[in-house]
């Protein structure tokens, strides 16, 4: 975060009188995006959801849920016009540091067809482990397939400077 913060970006949790803010960036960057009633769902759900802006622009965001041991997760986005600066591997270099210690592995799934994000998760470590098939909605009204993938974490991990 000391690189984001030194170029003027902020990171802050978002809050319920995000979920407009949150939808309507989801909608500038996801074909099929979630709406703010499921941005609410998610914070009253109590996962974390992390805004990262500039100034009083937000131009991205990151959905996670911790769940004992691990973390998923569950949506990201950078707005279109603020992406290919290295602003997503930066945030998520970020969260993956400031995850419980305890946590043993970040998980989520990706589109097959999101090729940047897939070299992205590479880039950071994560690796494939299946395949859920028909897993999301596609633009010609059929499916698309889900890479499941996941990132080895905990002390050993971390204590090894891998992060």
């Amino acid at each position: 975060m000391r690189h984001l913060t030194a170029c003027g970006f902020h990171l802050r949790q978002a809050n319920k009188a995000d979920c407009s803010t949150l939808a309507n960036l989801a909608r500038s960057a996801h074909s099929h995006p979630w709406n703010r009633a499921q941005y609410l769902q998610s914070l009253v759900a109590g996962h974390q959801c992390w805004l990262l802006a500039i100034g009083d622009e937000t131009i991205g965001f990151c959905v996670l849920n911790q769940l004992v041991d691990e973390a998923e997760i569950l949506d990201m986005a950078i707005s279109p016009r603020w992406r290919r600066r290295g602003l997503a591997e930066q945030l998520l270099t970020h969260l993956i540091a400031q995850l419980p210690r305890n946590t043993r592995r970040l998980l989520l799934e990706v589109r097959t067809s999101n090729l940047t994000a897939h070299s992205l998760y590479r880039k950071l470590g994560f690796s494939e482990d299946g395949l859920r098939k028909n897993y999301y909605p596609a633009d010609n009204g059929g499916r698309e397939d889900a890479v499941l993938m996941s990132l080895a974490l905990g002390p050993f991990v971390k204590a090894a400077g891998r992060l």
